[in-house]
């Protein structure tokens, strides 16, 4: 059954919404009731209902509020918003919030049920859309076309040609939204069979998430896999060979290329790699560029870096990355960040992060100020993760922390 709880100021409209509708009919069950927005936060916490019923305006905090912290510890929450006609303004809000659907006041409890009807069904639907995604990535787990390893294979060794690259760019395309890609190569330390064997599969389960399509055996040493041109993707493979302990696997990365034609190309890359830290018994993870010129391109970083922490604190609220960064120094991301690192002794992200929640601290002094738009102001477009950063680099949520800082101040 699905779990509804009714927020609304107004002792009448929530007595009225309990008796006059058959929940059960519904396949609901009524876990609570509010008479304001604190309360009804405390019970989304405590009983993490399906579907809320809010008044849109509430003494204190109102409705929309309410829903925006209701998200940051229930995210798959429905809300169904009880409105005026004079509340065109907050309405309009709430279709930003992406409410499930509004009632009129005084409400009209046929058009209340039709509503909640309307919201389980699509509740219903989610959740078998869900099951049916988790079933076929599980089938597509462990399936792995014997085609396309050799497709892979044949295109990283330049064997292949033209109508089989376009087979394979087709099954890339269908199942991995192709667009920039690099090649990883692996190189396992010799050593007995059977454990090298539960390394590869240990390296295989870690990555299927973060490669397109299968990790291909070049011999019995080296695999090889075409991985998104993202960070993500190479942060995997250091984790993946970070738990190897003092075993030595060596991890080459291709540069970044816009198609499966220079796979051949981007191949070769990421072998050389692998090479250099073999031959150099370094365990770990590289990427090719990062490994030519390192003296010249820390000092042409440290001539521009004031630039760049300008520009960083200037426009924080910004979508910047840090590739957008390396590019300004011609510089591979991985390298780029290393360098970032030396100079302000934390990660780009870690300062990003930092500039914009000690912003964000600022802005929730102002009561005035509501929780998306203090999201907006320091670059975060979805409320729930900017919720999300917030309370693990504060300890609280946004609207805690705002809580507890009017509290300090006597207001």
């Amino acid at each position: 059954m699905f779990k509804i709880l009714i927020a609304d100021d107004e002792w009448m409209i929530r007595e009225g919404l309990k008796q006059t509708i058959n929940w059960e009919a519904l396949n609901c069950v009524l876990v609570g009731e509010a008479a304001d927005g604190e309360q009804a936060v405390q019970q989304i916490q405590a009983f993490q209902p399906d579907i809320l019923i809010s008044d849109i305006r509430m003494p204190g905090m109102d409705g929309l509020e309410l829903a925006w912290s209701a998200q940051e510890f229930c995210p798959e929450l429905k809300v169904i918003f009880l409105t005026g006609f004079d509340d065109f303004v907050y309405a309009q809000q709430a279709i930003k919030l992406k409410a499930s659907d509004f009632v009129l006041k005084p409400t009209d409890p046929d058009t209340l049920v039709k509503a909640i009807d309307k919201v389980c069904k699509e509740l219903v639907r989610t959740r078998q859309h869900a099951s049916v995604m988790e079933q076929l990535q599980s089938w597509k787990r462990d399936r792995e076309s014997l085609v396309v390893q050799k497709l892979i294979h044949d295109s990283m060794l330049g064997i292949t040609d033209t109508a089989s690259l376009e087979m394979l760019k087709e099954w890339l395309e269908e199942t991995a939204c192709l667009q920039k890609i690099r090649v990883a190569v692996v190189q396992m330390e010799e050593e007995g069979e059977e454990r090298r064997h539960e390394r590869w599969l240990h390296i295989k389960e870690r990555l299927y998430a973060r490669i397109y399509g299968p990790l291909i055996m070049i011999d019995e040493l080296h695999r090889a896999c075409i991985i998104p041109d993202e960070e993500g993707a190479v942060g995997m493979l250091k984790e993946t060979v970070t738990g190897f302990g003092k075993a030595l696997v060596y991890v080459g990365v291709s540069l970044s290329y816009g198609g499966l034609e220079q796979l051949d190309r981007a191949y070769q890359e990421a072998l050389e790699v692998v090479r250099h830290r073999a031959a150099s018994k370094q365990s770990g993870v590289s990427v090719y560029g990062d490994i030519e010129h390192l003296d010249n391109a820390a000092v042409h970083f440290a001539e521009g870096f004031r630039q760049v922490e300008a520009y960083v604190q200037h426009n924080f609220n910004e979508d910047i990355s840090l590739q957008q960064l390396a590019a300004r120094f011609h510089l591979s991301e991985a390298h780029f960040s290393r360098l970032f690192r030396k100079r302000l002794g934390v990660s780009f992200i870690e300062y990003l992060t930092r500039l914009r929640m000690e912003q964000a601290k600022r802005l929730l002094g102002d009561e005035n100020v509501r929780i998306y738009e203090v999201s907006l102001a320091v670059g975060y477009q979805d409320s729930r993760y900017f919720s999300q950063i917030f309370r693990k680099y504060t300890g609280e949520t946004p609207t805690e922390y705002r809580k507890r800082m009017l509290e300090s101040h006597g207001m």
